[in-house]
């Protein structure tokens, strides 16, 4: 189990101040995995006491442990996002277009720190075997659930974009089973009806996918996949989807290749089906 999922295992369970830890090692996982427990809790505000309890609360046997699996998991990728980095400090630029494009390059150059090709390979394939897909996205988040219906749509998929309106998205719920996907977004908080959509999907045995920013280990109730990944470089600056938008990017032509053949007639169907519509 990796450490995103062992914080997500116990997100409903964390203090306050336990909270606050998970986000700062989140947000800066290498510096918390080279430092010592002092210096974590010293960068919160917290006793150092907490984050050794954070440690064994999340099945560590000391802070040690714990920060060894931050080094497996976080370090030995950062080397090439270390050179990405390099690249663009290099090029940087004082301008709004240039600070943004620089941000949204260090995120991207870390994303596979976060989102491990594997989970993308899953997701995938799972979305392509379901009966059914909902697709449930929240004020921005709404745009990437839009170009998720339609890519999949494309894919000879029923797909349904989910009601942002409490009725509606019960009303949609009535139908959901076991042979279906629900797939979400929550980026700074769990959207309207999050839990609620979790819970429904989980009762009805359908499966449930979440992409999220950088406090997606924090989401209650945990979903059956979580693909949490900071949507910046700098954890201060403007926020957007470039991130999330290239991880759904992944997905749909990582879907595409589990059933290359079929994918390629419904498109070319989908292309005959445009110029007789036209």
């Amino acid at each position: 189990m990796s450490l995103i999922e062992k914080i997500s295992d116990q997100a409903s369970t964390l203090t306050p101040s336990e909270r606050q830890l998970v986000e700062t090692v989140i947000e800066s996982p290498t510096a918390a995995a080279l430092g010592t427990a002092g210096d974590l809790a010293r960068a919160v505000g917290v006793h150092e006491a907490t984050a050794s309890r954070l440690a064994r609360k999340l099945g560590f046997d000391s802070y040690a442990a714990f920060r060894d699996a931050l080094r497996d998991e976080f370090i030995a990728t950062r080397e090439t996002a270390t050179r990405f980095e390099k690249t663009i400090a290099e090029t940087a630029s004082d301008t709004i277009l240039g600070k943004l494009a620089h941000d949204e390059a260090q995120a991207l150059g870390r994303i596979e720190e976060y989102v491990k090709p594997d989970q993308i390979t899953e997701v995938a394939g799972m979305l392509m075997k379901a009966s059914r897909i909902f697709i449930y996205g929240y004020g921005n988040a709404e745009v990437l659930a839009l170009m998720m219906v339609k890519r999949f749509r494309r894919f000879g998929k029923e797909v349904q974009q989910l009601d942002t309106n409490p009725r509606g998205l019960a009303e949609q719920m009535l139908g959901l089973e076991a042979e279906n996907v629900v797939l979400s977004f929550a980026f700074r908080r769990p959207p309207r009806g999050y839990a609620a959509l979790i819970e429904t999907a989980k009762e009805a045995g359908a499966k449930t996918i979440v992409i999220s920013g950088k406090l997606g280990a924090l989401l209650a109730p945990r979903p059956d996949h979580l693909l949490a990944a900071p949507r910046s470089g700098d954890p201060d600056a403007f926020q957007t989807l470039t991130v999330p938008m290239t991880v759904c990017n992944a997905i749909v032509i990582a879907a595409g290749l589990t059933a290359k053949q079929e994918s390629l007639k419904k498109l070319d169907r989908l292309g005959q089906l445009i110029e007789r519509f036209e």
